[in-house]
């Protein structure tokens, strides 16, 4: 059989021959199979489901009954391409059996190929009836050793109707059967899980089946890797109410909060230098969306951070520094960490009684002006973080902006020449990059505007127009200038002869169409 490669509608009595083929004894079944990909190829997608209705798909899930690879590979590429346009209830309608028989080939291709369509059109439509002889199948794949059939797997089952699957018992009994077997399929069950466990009712079905039984043990396990993907599958959870309630009901969140060491590398097992970071992501996360109950019942999280920040292991400070990124990204996080109880919490030795962010903020001044370039961008930006404002009601954005210029007074030694201006004249991107953003969240309040009126050496690196200057770089410095030509109180702050500069400034003049600064900070975000 030879095909035009020139097609442009539906040849239906192409179609009709290949099926009569595949259905007789004695085809070339490989040649067919290809002539049907190469005619499938030039048709666009509306053409290419009309082929798929006309087509017997149950005669091209037969030809993956074979031992030779080549057919089993160029059968998988044709259902490829007709599964991923048919409408999800006529797949299953139709081809449900063929479906089923395929995932329980002997062939790791054709399952992971299999389950990886399956996945997708449940993704288009996930209230389709799945027959229990299915979804019993897709489970046993979750004990693969086959990395791509088992991650399939667990992608497919996570579109399955959480309370609807787990309601039915034979399903419910193989889950319960395989996550007896050992730890790594367990944890792929609890990827399943977890992600299910999105509502009250599925929760609580999850843990009254017992499915669950096994977390304290599994998240304490020898084997670290294990514990580490664990508690990352945890965080969606634990930041939902419900979530961190269930969790701390069975020890999880205290069994975590004794493993956070500042000084990982002093407790009995090394291995838990590795696990520390993760531990601190998962109560960062909490503490983003509960910060005022993790600082009062959970207080040894900042200590840690904080302990961190000044240690002289570059990969401790970085992860502290992320922490604070994080934390400084939530604004109720800012407003309800402005506590001056923290020093007595840190232990921060000063005659004032500082809040949390006043804390942070002095250790991070003095990474971003030393010598080592590899934590000077992000200290800069957590900084920026601390004194960034976000836009809100005019009452609690000057109650913000009040707080702010707190935090950034701590900053001593002159931040805008020792650590903005040093930063923007780094041939280092990274450090630069973050150098102009910092000096962008100072554009935008008062305070810092009545800073940077004081900084000419600075201004002049703004307004000048470096043709070297990377794309980043000069959307930052259009930003800058934009902030203040727009400010509502630069007016009031700024000099006339820098306003006057501004206003006749060639690289605002040259770029009336450039993208707004939100979105562009948006793009540079790091």
């Amino acid at each position: 059989m030879s095909v035009d490669l020139t097609p442009v509608d539906v040849d239906t009595d192409l179609i009709a021959l290949a099926m009569h083929k595949l259905s007789i004894d004695n085809t070339n079944v490989t040649d067919v199979l290809t002539d049907c990909n190469i005619y499938l190829t030039r048709l666009n997608r509306s053409d290419v489901l009309k082929s798929a209705n006309l087509m017997d798909l149950n005669l091209i899930f037969d030809c993956l009954n074979t031992t030779d690879q080549k057919q089993i590979e160029i059968s998988c590429a044709l259902l490829q391409k007709l599964l991923s346009v048919l409408q999800p209830s006529h797949a299953f309608n139709k081809y449900s059996v063929s479906i089923e028989r395929s995932i329980h080939h002997p062939n790791d291709t054709v399952k992971s190929t299999i389950l990886s369509e399956l996945e997708k059109i449940l993704a288009n439509d996930n209230n389709v009836d799945i027959q229990v002889d299915l979804a019993c199948t897709i489970v046993d794949c979750l004990t693969s050793s086959d990395m791509s059939v088992s991650y399939n797997a667990v992608k497919c089952l996570k579109r399955f109707q959480s309370v609807e699957t787990l309601s039915s018992i034979p399903i419910l009994s193989k889950l319960q059967t395989i996550m007896a077997m050992d730890a790594k399929i367990r944890t792929r069950v609890y990827d399943i899980l977890i992600h299910w466990a999105k509502s009250v009712d599925a929760l609580a079905l999850i843990s009254s089946k017992g499915l669950f039984s096994n977390l304290v043990t599994d998240i304490t396990y020898p084997d670290v890797m294990m514990q580490m993907v664990t508690i990352q599958m945890l965080i969606p959870l634990s930041v939902t109410e419900y979530g961190f309630d269930y969790l701390n009901s069975i020890g999880i969140i205290s069994g975590l909060y004794r493993l956070l060491s500042s000084n990982p590398k002093e407790l009995e097992d090394p291995l838990i230098v590795i696990l520390n970071p993760i531990v601190l992501e998962f109560f960062v996360k909490i503490t983003q969306v509960r910060p005022l109950f993790i600082f009062t019942t959970y207080p040894k999280v900042f200590v840690v951070i904080y302990e961190m920040l000044k240690e002289g292991d570059n990969s401790l400070v970085g992860v502290a520094i992320n922490a604070i990124t994080n934390l400084a990204s939530s604004w109720e996080c800012k407003i309800l960490l402005d506590n001056p109880t923290a020093s007595v919490i840190l232990n921060f030795e000063d005659d004032d009684q500082l809040d949390i962010w006043s804390i942070f903020i002095i250790e991070l001044s003095r990474i971003a002006s030393s010598t080592k370039t590899e934590l000077k961008a992000g200290a800069i930006q957590a900084i920026t973080k601390i004194i960034q404002i976000e836009n809100g009601e005019l009452s609690s954005r000057n109650d913000m902006i009040e707080r702010t210029k707190k935090w950034y007074k701590q900053l001593k030694d002159n931040p805008l020449k020792n650590i903005v201006h040093a930063s923007c004249i780094v041939p280092f991107l990274d450090i630069q990059q973050a150098g102009y953003e910092m000096f962008q969240a100072l554009a935008e309040q008062p305070w810092g505007q009545e800073d940077i009126n004081t900084c000419s050496s600075l201004l002049d690196l703004v307004f000048k127009d470096c043709p070297k200057d990377p794309i980043v770089i000069k959307d930052l410095k259009k930003i800058i200038i934009k902030t203040l030509l727009e400010s509502n109180t630069s007016k009031n702050t700024l000099s006339e002869e820098l306003l006057l500069r501004i206003q006749n400034n060639d690289i605002i003049k040259s770029n009336e169409h450039s993208p707004q600064p939100d979105v562009l900070v948006e793009k540079m975000a790091i």
